[in-house]
């Protein structure tokens, strides 16, 4: 099964997202999504024997739930959702205040303040003593 993704939608309070994706024989379906990869507009979906590949690569994402699409349930999955992104404004950082459960901002408009490897607890051997 082949799947071109049209169009998508996260959802911040889970940590997933939808995907309105298309067949090769012009049929439409949303998949919800999890996983820490984001599918982007115009990414290939494939189930093989070997897992999900997207893109032909193998990627840490499962699909949770496949359902007919329908416009009025996936503008409800767009009203719902209230990830900045989901807007498509990338114009401006997340001024969103309620938690998001995705480690990394899937559309980059969180700042991250990266993890340094030298802290004193990984650090813990005196430079004196070698």
């Amino acid at each position: 099964m082949e799947w071109k993704i049209v169009e998508t939608v996260a959802s911040p309070e889970t940590g997933t997202f939808f995907g309105k994706v298309e067949t090769s024989y012009g049929l439409n379906y949303i998949l919800w999504f999890k996983g820490d990869y984001y599918v982007r507009p115009g990414e290939v979906v494939m189930m093989t024997e070997k897992g999900i590949l997207i893109d032909d690569r193998r990627r840490p994402v499962w699909i949770a739930h496949v359902m007919t699409y329908s416009s009025v349930r996936w503008l409800g999955f767009r009203m719902k959702n209230e990830c900045p992104g989901n807007r498509r404004d990338m114009s401006q950082q997340c001024d969103r205040e309620l938690p998001c459960r995705f480690k990394l901002c899937p559309f980059g408009l969180k700042q991250y303040i990266p993890k340094s490897y030298c802290t004193s607890e990984i650090n813990i051997h005196d430079i004196s003593s070698f």
